[in-house]
């Protein structure tokens, strides 16, 4: 069997003593030492690990939704900073079942559309739960 460790390798710098007359600068050693981490092993579910590879663009989106629990579209859009691509993320999600988009109408009377709140389901918080363990950019 073979052991799968990882090394870090840090550089560690040192400052030669110098017994020279004063004039001379101090000499800087370089060594590198490293550090071995264990594998973690993880389980992951075949569906989720497609959706990490496949649709990394997805990942901030969750994690805004992941943060402020249920958004209606337009607040949940304006908090991305994007409109059009937004927009489009929001489908693949919704097709994917990441998204549960549920129609909810105000209490006050007015004109207008009701309002869609977004919100992650359970498989969407999978997805995030492991983006997050194995460091995808934030």
């Amino acid at each position: 069997m073979k052991d799968n460790k990882k090394a870090k390798v840090v550089k560690v710098t040192k400052v030669a003593k110098v017994t020279k007359p004063a004039k001379q600068a101090p000499k800087i050693v370089t060594t590198t030492v490293a550090k071995v981490t264990k594998p973690v092993m993880l389980s992951i579910d075949l569906e989720i690990l497609k959706i990490l590879i496949n649709d990394k663009p997805l990942i901030p989106l969750l994690r805004v939704l992941r943060k402020n629990k249920e958004l209606h579209t337009r607040e949940l859009l304006v908090t991305m900073g994007s409109w059009g691509y937004g927009q489009s993320l929001m489908k693949r999600a919704t097709n994917l079942g990441l998204i549960a988009r549920t129609i909810k109408k105000e209490k006050t009377r007015g004109r207008g559309k009701p309002r869609i709140y977004n919100a992650l389901t359970n498989k969407g918080r999978e997805v995030v739960g492991l983006a997050d363990k194995i460091g995808y950019e934030k």
